[in-house]
């Protein structure tokens, strides 16, 4: 899914910018999001140099004159609009993605200046995004920020932080990380900047795309620079590869090390590339161990619910024989064993350590997993400067820095 953010001018002709965000679905879905259309209607007409054709679905907020005025446009094909919620100060999308069951929420937001009447949004959003399920993206000018650090020669009010913190919390929001730049905002002089423009989603969002990441652009006609949510990754090779505490002292996984780490398939070079060739053939071996060992412990696993199942019924008739006993306390013993390797995996996985063994399926170890791939995952660099994703130019930057360094 990719989310992208960008400044325009209002529709109505104002010299005040509006502000456009956009949205791309990995199943194709595009989405824009318009604050400030300046106009109390909002036709096809008015959109279609936006999107590029008429082929869109649309709903709009009119403004109060000149202020304000909320749009979304939407690919009408792969996403099926079901409801959604207007206000003055929000516009709430609500469909579903064809093909799937997936529900989308889209809600575009222009944040009043007051302290009170943000305070009186914040809690209005709580109740709107609390009453309906699915995947959230709560995007816009929210008019605050969450930090002092996220100010420069502006006034902090510390209130208005703690009230939009509050409301993340309560809203059950997360932020990825932005990269580029600091602020969103900047005035005419430069002087002054603020990051008010943001993405906020909520769990199902992060959890189905933890390795999403929010870029700041460059700004040309606007005081807002554009910024944009890309949920697909960069491409920058293959990832490190994990072993597992659970795989120590399982048949066959010493062998491999062993017989990788002594073997003679790399004879011949300097030291450390002799160890790196070797680390390699071990990643591929352990590999070839690994799916193999998760394909038996599948079978042995089916075999032990099967037989656990039939166990069971046969004691609402009768009790069981010496042997059935033996083999429900056998079944109920493979079944354990595995779901005690699984929750070990996924706690290393998490690196959490419980003072007690919880739940290894809770929505907390998940979003720990997730939360790592968020903070691990490499969206790219700085460079003179500039910031750049392309994995090739990255490439180019890094490779010198290990030859000089290594």
């Amino acid at each position: 899914m990719n989310f992208l953010s960008f400044n325009i001018r209002g529709i109505g002709g104002s010299e005040k910018p509006g502000w456009v965000k956009s949205l791309k679905v990995k199943h194709g879905i595009n989405f824009l999001a318009l604050q400030e259309t300046k106009k109390d209607a909002v036709d096809v007409s008015d959109l279609v140099g936006f999107w590029g054709n008429k082929n869109f679905g649309m709903d709009s907020v009119g403004s109060v004159g000149l202020s304000g005025g909320l749009a979304c446009l939407w690919d009408s094909s792969p996403f099926c609009q079901s409801g959604g919620t207007k206000n003055r100060n929000y516009l709430h999308v609500r469909g579903k993605i064809a093909g799937s069951r997936s529900v989308l929420n889209v809600l575009n937001v222009y944040a009043p200046q007051g302290v009170l009447a943000k305070k009186e949004l914040w809690d209005n959003l709580v109740h709107l995004i609390d009453s309906h399920d699915g995947a959230w993206v709560v995007l816009g000018d929210f008019n605050a920020v969450r930090f002092r650090e996220e100010k420069r020669n502006c006034s902090f009010k510390q209130t208005c932080a703690n009230n939009f913190n509050s409301f993340i919390l309560e809203a059950g929001l997360l932020e990825y990380n932005m990269l580029g730049r600091r602020f969103t905002y900047c005035s005419a002089s430069g002087r002054k900047m603020s990051k008010l423009d943001r993405f906020l989603v909520n769990h199902s969002f992060f959890n189905e795309w933890p390795e999403a990441r929010v870029e700041v652009l460059p700004g040309f006609l606007s005081d807002h620079y554009p910024i944009i949510l890309c949920s697909v990754a960069n491409n920058f090779g293959p990832k490190p590869f994990r072993i597992f505490d659970s795989w120590i002292g399982l048949a066959g996984f010493e062998d491999v090390v062993v017989g990788v780490l002594n073997g003679g398939e790399v004879e011949s070079g300097p030291p450390d590339v002799v160890l790196s060739r070797k680390l390699g053939i071990l990643r591929l071996k352990l590999k070839e161990w690994r799916d193999d060992m998760l394909l038996k412990n599948s079978e042995v696993t089916r075999i032990a619910l099967s037989d656990l199942e039939s166990l069971e019924a046969i004691l609402d008739t009768r009790d069981l024989t010496e042997e059935e006993e033996w083999i429900l306390l056998e079944s109920k013993k493979v079944l354990k064993e595995e779901e005690d390797r699984k929750s070990r995996d996924l706690k290393q996985r998490s690196r959490v350590r419980w003072a007690k063994h919880g739940d290894e399926n809770s929505k907390f170890f998940h979003s720990m997993v997730n939360c790592r791939k968020a903070s691990n995952a490499i969206h790219g660099l700085n460079i003179g400067g500039a910031w750049v994703s392309k994995p090739s130019l990255v490439k180019k930057e890094v490779f010198p820095f290990l030859e000089i360094n290594l």
